[in-house]
């Protein structure tokens, strides 16, 4: 898996250079806050806001990339204020309504020098369906700056009912192994269930989401049953 990321990184990279000195690319950026920031069913805010930027370029054949980024409050001793994820991808049609999504992301977290160490990567493969149907595989390589990969099988499905779109999402998380510092909650727990529904609205530039994400970690996590509402504003640079 690590040679797949390379060479997604290596492809997603030169592409995105390519397109960049092309007219057929568009740039927008978002400013938000939501109420909660959680990732894969794990809150990294400890119930409190969160405010988020994004910038994404997107190239009318397909190819994007982009910065995303988030505070983040872990509590106790830990000093992380803030993560941000560089990622790039190219989105590929296949046959009628299908089509293939491959890309990479770079984690990345600042404040506490100790834990700039776990940044990680992460390849995945979605294959979609008329913007409906997902199914998709992720894998982070030394997630979290362990020894250990996390590999994610997700599905998800989208409704769309007028203006609004329904998502229903379930995904699976499991490390290819466990010690006392990299576990979900002993050490042998490896790996955890994730769902999620939510319900979005777009509206003259602005997101609107309802989400309530639950999860089956142990008292450890931040990861229990989570309702968060979030805004976005997007603005069209290019």
């Amino acid at each position: 898996m690590p040679r797949l990321q390379h060479l997604l990184s290596a492809a997603c990279s030169s592409i995105l250079i390519a397109a960049a000195t092309l007219s057929h690319a568009d740039i927008t950026t978002d400013l938000g806050v939501t109420s909660e920031f959680v990732r894969d069913g794990i809150s990294q805010t400890g119930g409190n806001a969160a405010w988020q930027a994004g910038l994404t370029a997107t190239h009318n054949a397909g190819f994007y990339g982009g910065i995303w980024g988030s505070n983040v409050d872990h509590g106790g001793d830990d000093s992380i204020h803030s993560e941000w994820d560089l990622y790039a991808g190219a989105n590929l049609p296949l046959w009628r309504a299908w089509s293939l999504d491959a890309s990479v992301t770079r984690f990345t977290f600042h404040g506490d020098r100790d834990r700039k160490a776990d940044a990680y990567n992460e390849s995945a493969l979605r294959l979609l369906w008329d913007n409906h149907l997902t199914l998709g595989y992720r894998a982070g390589d030394g997630y979290l700056g362990s020894e250990y990969n996390l590999h994610t099988l997700e599905a998800a499905y989208t409704f769309q009912t007028g203006s609004f779109s329904i998502e229903l999402y379930g995904a699976n998380h499991r490390l290819d192994g466990s010690d006392e510092t990299t576990n979900f909650g002993s050490d042998s727990a490896d790996d955890y269930w994730h769902f999620r529904a939510g319900a979005a609205r777009s509206w003259n530039h602005w997101d609107y989401r309802l989400t309530v994400e639950r999860t089956n970690l142990g008292a450890d996590f931040d990861a229990g049953t989570i309702m968060q509402f979030s805004a976005h504003r997007y603005f069209r640079l290019w």
